[in-house]
């Protein structure tokens, strides 16, 4: 237990040495915040850091849309469930005064069911595309009720890490996915994903190679360094002020991200940028479609997201998103039952058996 001990005191240690470098390389980049930074075809603006005039909310209606999956894989069978619901806030005055639902508050999962041999990797892409297409289904469907503004919990687009092979059985699945975006995006008016976890380190690289590297200072070289190490949020939380936003830089280049490559002609108007909300949080990422004028559409979004997100110090992130990831969430227990539910009917069979690593009885 000491050996344990000392290890992880100097573990905390490293750490701590860590963030104060962090904490310094900040306030360096805060120095030179207001340095004209030259645009080009991923950055966008030549601030680095841009304040957010928060908009009055006198008048707003506003979606959120988030997801929810659970999954269990059996003998022969796998089963996934999903959900996923749009809370849809009406503020007026800066105050919420109504909260309705698309499809309903209480929506009901939808079920799939496997029957084919897929591999542990083809069943969590299956997974993952089942939610997905749940999802982008209501952020389609909710534009009935006529929001001024609607978020996504998380990404705009898919993860490269969902992306099947071309040969995988869920491909056909997947590629329905990249056309439902597709016709969401082309319909798209103030829609935006806010990613509260990113673990990009993507505007970090930018900063390295693209800034630092035209800065005159002794300690350029270990700062880049320093930046390899550094996921975007983590950087920002020392550069960005509550209030205040990133440069908007586009999300991703074809080249070098298949899923921006398999979406076409529309990742070309696909941009981002980080917000910071509150005091003593992280900032949130910001994804966003525009085809004529993304920093117009950024600023707007900034002004709209910051005053939705601020009434916890600690937790900046829009409150309409809170309410419908509490809507979405899927419990363990629902997929049991519904397994339990298929024995009742058809008898204990083989196919329905659970994994010897689910059922030991010691």
């Amino acid at each position: 237990m000491e050996r344990i001990l000392a290890e992880l005191t100097g573990i905390a240690e490293g750490v701590r040495t860590l963030e104060e470098k962090r904490q310094k390389l900040g306030s360096f980049l805060r120095e030179i915040k207001n340095v004209r930074i030259s645009k080009d075809s991923d950055i966008l603006e030549t601030q680095m850091a841009i304040q957010v005039t928060p908009d009055p909310l006198k008048r707003l209606r506003a979606a959120g849309v988030d997801g929810g999956l659970v999954r269990h894989a059996y003998h022969a069978v796998d089963l996934i469930l999903t959900r996923a619901v749009a809370a849809v806030f009406d503020y007026t005055d800066a105050r919420l005064s109504n909260v309705t639902y698309f499809p309903d508050p209480l929506a009901t999962p939808r079920l799939s069911v496997i029957t084919d041999p897929y591999s542990e990797t083809e069943f969590m892409h299956s997974a993952d595309i089942e939610r997905m297409l749940t999802e982008v289904e209501v952020l389609s469907g909710v534009r009935a009720l006529n929001p001024d503004l609607v978020l996504a919990d998380g990404s705009l687009v898919p993860h490269p890490s969902s992306r099947p092979k071309k040969d995988s059985p869920t491909w056909n699945r997947y590629a329905e996915l990249l056309e439902k975006y597709r016709n969401l995006f082309a319909d798209a008016n103030a829609l935006a994903g806010v990613i509260e976890d990113s673990r990009s380190t993507h505007f970090s690289e930018m900063i390295s190679n693209k800034i630092l590297g035209s800065v005159d200072a002794p300690n350029v070289k270990e700062l880049q360094t320093l930046l390899v190490r550094t996921r975007d949020t983590n950087l920002l939380f020392h550069v960005l002020r509550p209030g205040e936003r990133s440069f908007v830089f586009r999300l991703g280049n074809p080249e070098t991200n298949p899923v921006m490559a398999d979406l076409g002609d529309a990742s070309r108007n696909l941009y981002a940028f980080y917000l910071r909300t509150v005091e003593y949080d992280r900032p949130i990422r910001v994804e966003f479609y525009s085809k004529d004028a993304p920093v117009r559409a950024a600023e707007r979004l900034a002004s709209l997201i910051l005053p939705m997100s601020s009434q916890n110090q600690e937790y900046g992130i829009p409150a309409v998103i809170i309410e419908a990831d509490a809507r979405a969430k899927l419990r363990e227990e629902e997929l049991s039952a519904i397994h339990s539910y298929i024995v009742d009917c058809v008898g204990d069979l083989p196919s329905l058996y659970r994994l010897r690593r689910d059922s030991r009885p010691f």
